[in-house]
This record gives C-alpha cells, sequence and structure tokens, in this order.
C-alpha cells in the first residue's frame, strides 16, 4: 500500500490567497471559512502570537476567537490612525523603549488578516516594534495662561516632569492653542486640576460622579478653574450666577470653536471642558484601549511638539 503523501504546510507567512477570519482554527484545518484537508499548520496560532507580540492580544489558542478578531481590529486601528510605535530591545520592558515613527496601512478588511496585512504584523515582530500610547506629554510651563493647579497629581510614568500633563494629541492642540488663546483674550488664567485619568484609580475632587465612559479616560478633557485677577471662578459660583464677566466670556468664546463646557451637561460640571468625541465610538473604545493598557506597561509618553 502506497504511503500518503504528507499534508501540504499552510504557514502564516505564505497565506496566499486565504484570509484568517472568525471561526477558523487549526485544529480542525479551518482557514478561510472553510475546511482544507489537504493542509496543515498553525496560521491562526501564528497570528494570535504576532498579536500579542505586538500589545493588542492578551492569548493564543489555535482558534480564532471573538478575542482574536477584537485584537486584530485593535492592530488594524491602530495602523490606520498612528504614525509612531514603540521598539523594545529583546528582553527589556516598554519604559526603556524608543518611539519611533511609522507609515500608516490600511486593511483591506476589518478584522480579517490577510496576506498583505499578515507580512506587517511580521514586520513588526522582526523589528520589535509594539504599539504604544496615543497620548503626549503638554508641558504648562511653556504656555502664558494655563497652569497647573496646587492640587494637581502629577502621574507616575517614565520621565515625567513637573508641570506636565497627559492628554490626546488632538485635546493637547486645542488646550496649548484655542484654550490658551482665549484666556488670554479674556484676560484669564486657567488652573487644571485633572487630564488624563487612569481608570483603575478611582478620581478624588469631583464635582459630580465621574461617567463611565469619560472623556478624561482618552486624554480629552481637563477640569480646570479660571482665575479672574484674584477670583478663582468655583463650581458654586457658577452655580449662583456669581462667575465673573471675563470667566463667562472665556467659556463663550471656546464653546464657538466647538468645545463642551461641563456647565451646560444635566449633570452640571462647571470645571469640565472637553472637545465632544463620541463615546460610543470607534475611535474612542480603542484610544482608551491603548491609552490605559500602555499607560499601566509604563509606555514612554512623546512630547507634544
Amino acid at each position: 500500500m502506497a504511503t500518503p503523501a504528507a499534508p501540504k504546510m499552510l504557514l502564516f507567512s505564505d497565506l496566499g490567497a486565504i484570509t484568517l477570519r472568525l471561526g477558523d482554527s487549526d485544529g480542525n484545518q479551518r482557514w478561510g471559512g472553510r475546511f482544507w484537508p489537504g493542509l496543515a499548520g498553525t496560521p491562526v496560532f501564528e497570528l494570535q502570537s504576532a498579536l500579542v507580540a505586538v500589545g493588542t492580544l492578551a492569548v493564543t489558542s489555535g482558534n480564532f476567537d471573538l478575542e482574536t478578531q477584537n485584537g486584530l481590529k485593535r492592530f488594524q486601528w491602530y495602523r490606520e490612525n498612528m504614525v509612531f510605535r514603540l521598539k523594545v530591545a529583546p528582553g527589556a520592558g516598554p519604559s526603556s523603549g524608543v518611539v519611533t515613527p511609522c507609515s500608516a496601512f490600511v486593511s483591506a478588511m476589518p478584522g480579517i488578516c490577510d496576506q498583505n496585512l499578515g507580512a506587517d504584523l511580521l514586520e513588526w515582530g522582526s523589528g520589535n516594534f509594539v504599539t504604544t500610547t496615543p497620548l503626549v506629554r503638554l508641558n504648562t510651563k511653556n504656555l502664558s495662561n494655563v497652569h497647573l493647579s496646587e492640587q494637581f497629581t502629577t502621574l507616575d510614568y517614565p520621565s515625567a516632569q513637573p508641570g506636565e500633563i497627559l492628554l490626546h494629541p488632538d485635546f493637547a492642540v486645542a488646550v496649548a492653542g484655542v484654550f490658551n488663546d482665549e484666556a488670554t483674550r479674556a484676560n484669564v488664567h486657567l488652573r487644571i486640576n485633572q487630564a488624563f485619568r487612569r481608570a483603575d484609580v478611582p478620581p478624588s475632587g469631583t464635582v459630580v460622579a465621574p461617567a463611565r465612559k469619560s472623556r478624561h479616560l482618552v486624554g480629552h478633557a481637563v477640569d480646570l478653574n479660571i482665575v479672574d485677577g484674584a477670583t478663582i471662578n468655583t463650581a458654586s459660583m457658577f452655580l449662583t450666577k456669581k462667575a465673573t464677566a471675563a470667566a463667562l466670556a472665556f467659556i463663550q468664546a471656546v464653546r464657538i470653536q466647538g468645545y463642551r463646557w461641563g456647565g451646560d451637561f444635566s449633570n452640571v460640571d462647571p470645571v469640565h471642558f472637553d472637545d465632544a468625541l463620541d463615546p460610543e465610538s470607534e475611535d474612542y473604545t480603542m484610544t482608551r484601549f491603548f491609552a490605559q493598557l500602555c499607560f499601566h506597561s509604563q509606555h514612554p509618553m512623546r512630547q507634544l511638539n
């Protein structure tokens, strides 16, 4: 009797026209949504290992489950929206890594891995690159009318400096530009009490209970007091309609430019300002994942230029 031919190996590095997707399984020889009896290999496990290496998945199993799909979507979102990555020396922790630029990459199909995406993941792995935080460091010492309050607590991250706050770049640019400029025009100073907030640390001193999907958790919000000369416009002053005219002028100016003030909320929060990022959006979900995970893992933070 003739010896049966050995099955052909399907390698993650050579998927060809086969794509990996939800429901695929190395153990069942199912790839691309169909059964391949003439093939053998572990491409799903290799995909999962690559996602673990870049920081978007926690475990490997050889089965393309929902968590694998989510890990893949996280990497795809990152590649389409982020132009920095962290290079980490073999065996070293992220805190010693170096943030380096990278070009954006647009995937063909969300949650599905084709050969091009597989090659991109392998390139990341060969260079010891990992996904990193979307947050940046904004040094308020460089701003004329935005400062930190005495109550501000600097968070613990690599090379943290006095006077710094962590924000998403989009909102950091607004604080350094629009907020500082409008405060200058209104002849007020802004004293920041909170910016980015860790999800695992309950905030203290808040005026209202924090939202479950707070914009602070993604670096798109600040809490601040508006100082007009010797007068600090407190939350109670806004609630009793005793806020100064200059403070109200500042608030109106940033409102006109599309930023939200917590004094307009149903649960009034007069110290809060944000940029209206939709908390139900994919951008919020993904930004929160990377911001929180990378802070916890002590990734270095880029400085806002």
